[in-house]
């Protein structure tokens, strides 16, 4: 079976002013039958999936990496694997 029509149906939900049938749309909109597609993923998400973008240096984190180079940001501070910031 197939996931709904998960853009029409949130442009319903928008459109309702009955409680009732809203939650009754909104019901339907978290149906899931198979995996979203990442299309479908972005009408869930607070930001498209390809808005950010992976620090260059912390695409590998395999045990191969020199983890010691590798910082990651998390609102301005940067951390590597080890626990260290900048």
């Amino acid at each position: 079976m197939a996931n709904p029509d998960y853009a029409t149906l949130l442009a319903q939900i928008a459109a309702e002013s009955d409680s009732t049938a809203k939650q009754a749309l909104i019901d339907q909109c978290y149906v899931f039958e198979t995996t979203p597609s990442e299309s479908e993923q972005n009408l869930f998400n607070y930001m498209a999936l390809d808005y950010v973008e992976d620090n260059p240096a912390n695409v590998d984190d395999s045990s191969t990496a020199d983890s010691s180079t590798i910082f990651s940001a998390y609102a301005g501070v940067y951390f590597n694997n080890d626990g260290a910031t900048t």
